[in-house]
C-alpha cells in the first residue's frame, strides 16, 4: 500500500499538479475560454487606457513580469502596478504613436513623443535655406538692367485749317466739299513736299473747317497766311485740335471801344485775318456809348500777337484788344498810364493820330464820341506802356494841322470844353 502511494506521489510530481494530465489540460482550456471572454469585453476600455497612458521602460517590464506570474500562479505579482506618467529619454525603440499623440509633455525638446500628424511651428528661415548660403536679406539679388533706346522719335503731324464758308470766291468755283478737297490736295502736293494729302472737313456752319496735314513745321508755316492763286480768299492758319478742348479763355480776346456803327459782321471780317474764329459775341452795357466783343479762335496762336499789340484800327477807329486769360492786374496795367491830348481839330479820327502814337511809343489812342451827335470830341486818350514814356511825351509840344495841342491828365477831363477842348473854357462862353 505504501509503495503504491509513493508511486502516485512521484507520478504527480511530489505534490505539484501535473500539467500533462488530462484534468490539467481541461482546466487550462476552461481558463483560456474565460480569459477570451473577458478580453473581448474589456478590449475597448483597455485600448482607450493605452491611448492615454505613456509607459516607461520599468513599467513595461513590470507588466510583463506580472502577466508571466499570473500564468504560473505566483501570488506576489498579482497586484496591478502603479501608473507611471514619467517620460524616459532612454528608449531605444519608438513608442506607440497613438499613445504619444495624446500624452502631455513638459519638455519641448523631447521629439520622441511628437506625432507625425502633430502641428509644427514654422522655422524662421526658409525650408531650403542652408547655414552656409546667404539669403536675399543679407545680399542683394542681381537685377537685369532695362535697356534704354539709343534713338527715340515721335510721329510728326503739323496741321493747318481754313474756314471755307467765309470764302465766297472759292465756293463759286468749288461748291462741294469733295471738289474743294481734291483741288487743295492736288495743288498742295505740287507746292509742298511734306504735304500728306489728308485734307478733310470738320464741323458745320461758321465752325466748318478744312483741315490739312504736313510732316514738317516749316512747310506748315509756309502755307499759313499764304495766298494761293487757285483759292484767292481761302487762307489757312495754324490748327491744333487739342486746344479746342482746353480752356476757352486761352484762345479768346476781349475787344472794347467798338462804336455802334460797326456791326458784328464788320468785327468778324476784320479779326478773321488773325485766325479761324470759333465764335464771336458782340454786346453792350446799359447806357454805354460803345460796344464790346468776345472773340474765340480755334488756336491760341491766333491771339499771341496781342501780348505786345494792344490795339487795332478798324474803320478809322482804334479798338483795344486784351487776351481773356489775363489776370485782373494784367488787364488794369493796360490802363495805368493814360494822358489826354486836347484842342484837336474838329472831326479828328483815331487813325489820324496813328503816326504820332507810333512816334511817341504809345500803345493806343481813343477819341471819345459825343452821346447826342455821336461825333468825335476835341481831345484824345493816349495810353502808354510805362510812366517814363508818358512823362517824356508830355514834355513835347505837339502841332497838328495848324493847331497846337496840349497835354493834360485824365482827371481834368470834366473841366474841358466840349466845343474847343481847352481846359477851363466854359461851353456857353466858348467862341467856337
Amino acid at each position: 500500500m505504501s509503495s503504491r502511494n509513493s508511486q502516485n506521489v512521484a507520478r504527480r510530481g511530489s505534490g505539484l499538479p501535473n500539467t500533462n494530465s488530462r484534468r490539467a489540460q481541461r482546466h487550462n482550456k476552461r481558463n483560456n475560454n474565460n480569459n477570451s471572454d473577458n478580453s473581448s469585453s474589456d478590449g475597448e476600455g483597455t485600448a482607450q487606457q493605452k491611448r492615454t497612458r505613456t509607459h516607461s521602460e520599468n513599467t513595461m517590464d513590470e507588466d510583463f513580469v506580472a502577466d508571466t506570474a499570473a500564468d504560473v500562479g505566483v501570488d506576489s505579482f498579482t497586484s496591478p502596478p502603479k501608473e507611471n506618467n514619467t517620460v524616459s529619454t532612454s528608449l531605444s525603440s519608438p513608442p506607440n504613436s497613438a499613445a504619444a499623440s495624446s500624452a502631455p509633455t513638459n519638455d519641448a525638446s523631447n521629439s520622441l513623443n511628437a506625432s507625425m500628424h502633430a502641428r509644427t511651428k514654422s522655422s524662421a528661415s526658409p525650408p531650403n535655406a542652408s547655414p552656409d548660403k546667404a539669403t536675399a536679406d543679407n545680399s542683394p539679388v542681381d537685377q537685369i538692367p532695362i535697356p534704354s533706346p539709343t534713338f527715340s522719335f515721335d510721329r510728326n503731324d503739323y496741321q493747318a485749317a481754313a474756314a471755307p464758308n467765309s470764302t465766297p470766291e472759292t465756293l463759286k468755283n468749288l461748291p462741294t466739299n469733295k471738289a474743294l478737297i481734291d483741288a487743295v490736295n492736288n495743288t498742295f502736293l505740287e507746292m509742298y513736299e511734306s504735304y500728306t494729302g489728308k485734307a478733310r472737313m470738320t464741323g458745320s456752319g461758321d465752325s466748318k473747317r478744312l483741315v490739312i496735314h504736313f510732316q514738317t513745321s516749316a512747310a506748315r508755316d509756309a502755307c499759313v497766311g499764304a495766298a494761293h492763286q487757285q483759292f484767292p480768299d481761302l487762307v489757312f492758319y495754324a490748327h491744333d485740335p487739342k486746344q479746342l478742348w482746353s480752356n476757352e479763355d486761352l484762345r479768346a480776346i476781349q475787344v472794347t471801344d467798338i462804336p455802334f456803327f460797326l456791326t458784328k459782321d464788320n468785327v468778324i471780317s476784320y479779326f478773321k485775318k488773325f485766325g479761324n474764329i470759333a465764335s464771336c459775341r458782340v454786346y453792350s452795357r446799359k447806357n454805354a456809348k460803345v460796344q464790346q466783343a468776345r472773340i474765340v479762335y480755334d488756336s491760341a496762336q491766333s491771339i499771341a500777337r496781342f501780348d505786345s499789340q494792344w490795339a487795332v484800327y478798324c474803320f478809322s477807329t482804334c479798338l483795344r484788344v486784351t487776351p481773356c486769360h489775363y489776370t485782373v492786374d494784367q488787364k488794369s496795367s493796360r490802363r495805368a498810364f493814360v494822358a489826354t491830348l486836347t484842342q484837336l481839330p474838329p472831326n479828328t479820327k483815331d487813325i489820324d493820330l496813328a503816326p504820332l502814337i507810333r512816334e511817341l511809343g504809345a500803345k493806343a489812342v481813343n477819341i471819345p464820341l459825343s452821346l447826342n451827335s455821336y461825333k468825335p470830341k476835341r481831345w484824345a486818350y493816349v495810353t502808354f506802356p510805362s510812366q517814363e514814356l508818358m512823362d517824356a511825351a508830355m514834355e513835347q509840344l505837339i502841332g497838328y494841322q495848324g493847331h497846337t495841342l496840349q497835354w493834360n491828365l485824365p482827371d481834368d477831363t470834366n473841366k474841358l470844353c466840349h466845343r474847343c477842348g481847352k481846359l477851363g473854357c466854359a461851353p456857353n462862353q466858348c467862341p467856337l
